[in-house]
């Protein structure tokens, strides 16, 4: 303590106050020094080395295929792997509808994709390709294979592989695929569209369905499911079933 114009000073809070700034400081000095040494070990161990790359959900692309496209090897460090363009590299494939790739410590990445599904097929410059539900052009197809219903009556621009086919009346076939059942489905050859949005159904018997406008297309083909079920079993040939009037259907008989 000392005095100055008469007043009474005190020099140790002061000298406190330096020492624990001092010590503050070091103190972080230290922190990011561990924190640095423990980021450079990480780079550097052998323990963090990728040993394997595995992918999940595919089924339509090889996993070869989707882990050569991601650009991810081997023998990096599992840090060091650019995961979020590896996921973009991923997503071009037409297939492949979503991609997550995560780090499995100590030495694993994991690919978790979901793949687009192919619901109809549709003729483009020539060839038939599949499309999934969205319009996605996923890749050229085999109608005699594939067991997908074609697409006929609408006009569409030309798209490539991976890139959404618009056109008029597409949306309007592939609502109508998506509503009908399953059962349905599978027993479908063709889905056609006029030009003034009426939809008709062909079965691969060779049954025709004149569904109308795409209105209640589930309901519509509910019944006409139970219409040639109940048919087929009396022996009756059917020439078309028509449900433009949903509750006035009506029943064309082969001669």
């Amino acid at each position: 303590m000392w005095e100055r114009d008469g007043t009474a000073m005190v020099a140790g809070p002061v000298h406190a106050v330096g020492k624990k700034k001092k010590f503050i400081f070091w103190q972080s000095f230290f922190f990011i020094f561990v924190m640095l040494l423990a980021g450079y070990v990480l780079l550097q161990s052998p323990f963090f080395i990728i040993t394997k790359i595995t992918v999940q959900g595919n089924n339509k692309v090889t996993a070869g295929e989707i882990v050569q496209v991601s650009g991810l090897v081997t023998g990096l460090n599992i840090f060091k792997a650019d995961l979020p363009t590896a996921s973009a590299k991923v997503k071009v494939l037409p297939m492949i509808k979503e991609v997550n790739i995560i780090r499995d410590f100590p030495d694993t990445i994991v690919i978790k994709v979901v793949e687009r599904k192919p619901v109809v097929l549709l003729v483009i410059d020539g060839n038939f390709v599949e499309l999934d539900a969205e319009g996605y052009y996923l890749r050229q197809g085999n109608i005699a294979t594939t067991g997908l219903p074609v697409v006929t009556g609408v006009q569409v621009q030309a798209a490539g592989p991976g890139k959404k086919v618009t056109g008029k009346s597409l949306n309007t076939a592939l609502q109508v695929v998506q509503e009908l059942g399953g059962q349905l489905r599978d027993n479908l050859s063709e889905v056609h569209v006029n030009n003034v949005g009426l939809v008709t159904l062909y079965t691969l018997d060779g049954i025709e369905c004149r569904l109308g406008t795409a209105k209640d297309a589930a309901i519509k083909g509910n019944y006409f499911l139970q219409v040639i079920e109940d048919l087929k079993e009396d022996n009756k040939n059917i020439e078309y079933v028509d449900f433009s009037i949903i509750n006035s259907p009506v029943v064309k008989y082969k001669d």
